[in-house]
C-alpha cells in the first residue's frame, strides 16, 4: 500500500484522536518513518518537538531503541513484536534531518536523548542503538546514567568512522541507492523496494545529504575510547561477522573496552543485526534481559 504523506497520516491519526498529528513536523523529523507496510502494531506519536513510535503497555518498562542513519522503527519491529508484554518498545525519531548543521554529530544525538526522556518522563530505562543510534546510546549512558538500567548495541558507532559508499553524491541514481542500502547487508535482498524507495527520497533533498555526510564525518570526531571505560551499566554486544561497514575487529574493540559486557557475534550478517536476525537477537535479548 503506498500512500502519500497527507493521506498516511491522516489515517495514522484516528488512532491518536487526544492529540494532533503535527504533519509538518513529522514530515521533517522522519522522512524515512518505515510504515511501508506491516507495522507490526506500533503507533505514531508527536509530542511538542518529539516524535516516536511505540509498541506495548505504557505501564511496562521503558525499552528505547536508537536507529541509524535510514533506519527506522522497522529494524527493531520484529524483536519489540517479541518483548511487547514485558516492556514498551519507544522508537524516538531521532532528529538527523531536521537539525542545524552545527549539531549534526553523534554526540548531540545524546543529548537529545537526555531531552527526549526527561520531557516524556522516561526512567529506569533499557536503552538499545544501532550504527549511529548506538554512538547515541553510549553518549546518553554517560550523560544521563540514572536514566539507564541496560544498554544493548548492534554493531554500533563509537570506536570507528562509519563512512559513505564512494560515488554518494550520485543522489538521483536508484541503483546506486540499491548498492548503498544493500551493503549494511548479508543478504542484499533484504530491504524491500518500498524501504529503498523512502531511502532514495531522502537523497532527493540536499539539505539532507548534507546533513548526512556531516554526522558519518562525526563518527570520526567523537571517538569514545576514552569515554568508555566510564560506563559501568551491563552492556550487550550484538555484531554481524560479516559487517563490511564496521568491521567485527571493531566490535571486538567494544568487547575489550567496556567494562561489564556480554558479547555474541552472528554468522551470516551484516551491519544490522536485528533487522537481519531478528530471532537470534531476541533469543540473545531475551537471556540478556532476565539475567
Amino acid at each position: 500500500m503506498n500512500l502519500s504523506w497527507g493521506r498516511h497520516l491522516s489515517i495514522l491519526s484516528l488512532f491518536h484522536s487526544n492529540q494532533a498529528l503535527d504533519e509538518v513536523l513529522i514530515k521533517e523529523r522522519a522522512p524515512v518513518l518505515g510504515m511501508t507496510g506491516d507495522d507490526f502494531g506500533f503507533q505514531l506519536h508527536q509530542k511538542g518537538k518529539h516524535v516516536y513510535l511505540s509498541l506495548g503497555d505504557t505501564r511496562n518498562q521503558p525499552l528505547i531503541f536508537c536507529h541509524g542513519i535510514f533506519g527506522s522503527f522497522r529494524n527493531i519491529a520484529e524483536i519489540a513484536h517479541g518483548l511487547k508484554g514485558k516492556y514498551q518498545i519507544i522508537v524516538p525519531c531521532l532528529p538527523m534531518y531536521d537539525v542545524a548543521l552545527k549539531q549534526c554529530s553523534v554526540k548531540s544525538l545524546g543529548e537529545y536523548l537526555v531531552r527526549f526522556t526527561e520531557d516524556l518522563n522516561f526512567n529506569k530505562c533499557i536503552v538499545a542503538g544501532n550504527s549511529m543510534g548506538g554512538g547515541a546510546v553510549l553518549h546518553f549512558s554517560l550523560l544521563a546514567p540514572e536514566k539507564v538500567e541496560k544498554i544493548i548495541l548492534f554493531s554500533s558507532s563509537g570506536l570507528s568512522f562509519i563512512p559513505m559508499r564512494k560515488g554518494a553524491l550520485k543522489i538521483r541514481d536508484y541503483e546506486y541507492m540499491r548498492g548503498l542500502l544493500s551493503d549494511i547487508f548479508y543478504d542484499k535482498n533484504t530491504a524491500s523496494e518500498k524501504e529503498l524507495q523512502e531511502a532514495f527520497q531522502v537523497l532527493q533533498k540536499k539539505s539532507n545529504l548534507i546533513r548526512i555526510f556531516s554526522f558519518t564525518r562525526s563518527t570520526k570526531k567523537d571517538l569514545m575510547h576514552e569515554e568508555l571505560p566510564l560506563i559501568q551499566k551491563k552492556c550487550l554486544v550484538i555484531w554481524g561477522k560479516d559487517d563490511e561497514v564496521t568491521p567485527l575487529e571493531i566490535g571486538k574493540e567494544f568487547q575489550r573496552i567496556l567494562p561489564n559486557n556480554e558479547f555474541h557475534v552472528l554468522d551470516k550478517c551484516g551491519h544490522v543485526p536485528p533487522y537481519e536476525k531478528p530471532q537470534e537477537c531476541l533469543k540473545i535479548i531475551k537471556n540478556f534481559l532476565e539475567k
